[in-house]
């Protein structure tokens, strides 16, 4: 089922979920940046989940504020398969206000979930959230206006990484890579899921679908392996060699993109 062409996400956000969905793969956890009006209501009704099958969460806290007693029992409601629907959908808007403590209970849950589970977070901002959340969640940003300290110079590293990996420069790749500082793994995270999103919109134009999905497993490992990684360069220098493995093989042919 693709968008409708009346939906409210803006085209690039359209092109990024319609692509996930067609192959396949659409995730199971999405955080919405910025959303608009009815961003949410469309990836409900891409999962097909009914609203008695669909989990506000903030909304169903006392005051609207997240606190770790009541959202126990919400992560506890996740064992029990949806009434109406094939999926249940957990929606946490401004998630940017939930507490570590909050954030760190609904790892196991985000990360190990049930096949019938699936979650939509909105935020204004990536500043607040835990990179261990990150990692386990597809960004998708309505509105590029995310005020994350490095988010314009993540941008342009990942557009970089890509650009060169698929003009088979593997060097400029790493280069582009080497611009992380060393011990920032947050600029880490936002740079692997740059890249997601740019294998994502060249996947959609390629001829060779199957290969750019294949880059995007690999990059979704490494975003994994973040916060229990302690070298950076090496994780990027990996990273690098295993994308221009899947793209290219053993020779680069430029010439096919």
């Amino acid at each position: 089922m693709a968008l409708p062409p009346s939906s409210p996400l803006d085209k690039e956000s359209i092109m990024t979920i319609n692509t996930l969905y067609k192959s396949g793969r659409f995730p199971h956890a999405l955080l919405l940046l910025n959303p608009k009006d009815g961003d949410v209501a469309e990836v409900l009704v891409l999962h097909k989940c009914d609203k008695a099958d669909t989990v506000f969460v903030k909304e169903s806290m006392p005051d609207s504020v997240y606190k770790i007693k009541p959202l126990r029992e919400v992560i506890a409601s996740g064992n029990y398969r949806p009434q109406f629907s094939p999926t249940r959908v957990f929606v946490f808007r401004d998630f940017e206000t939930m507490s570590e403590i909050c954030q760190n209970a609904l790892l196991k849950l985000i990360e190990e979930p049930h096949e019938f589970n699936k979650f939509v977070m909105t935020a204004k901002s990536k500043t607040a959230i835990l990179t261990t959340v990150l990692s386990r969640v597809v960004t998708v940003s309505g509105d590029e206006s995310d005020t994350s300290p490095d988010s314009g110079e993540s941008r342009e590293i990942a557009e970089s990484v890509v650009s060169a990996l698929v003009r088979g420069n593997e060097y400029a790749a790493a280069a582009a890579f080497s611009r992380i500082k060393s011990t920032d793994r947050q600029m880490l995270s936002d740079v692997l899921h740059g890249i997601l999103a740019e294998l994502r919109n060249v996947m959609a134009e390629s001829g060779e679908p199957s290969k750019f999905v294949k880059a995007a497993d690999v990059v979704g490992k490494y975003i994994k392996r973040v916060e229990y990684n302690p070298s950076i360069p090496m994780t990027a220098s990996s990273c690098t060699a295993e994308l221009s493995a899947v793209l290219w093989g053993s020779a680069p042919n430029p010439a096919r993109f």
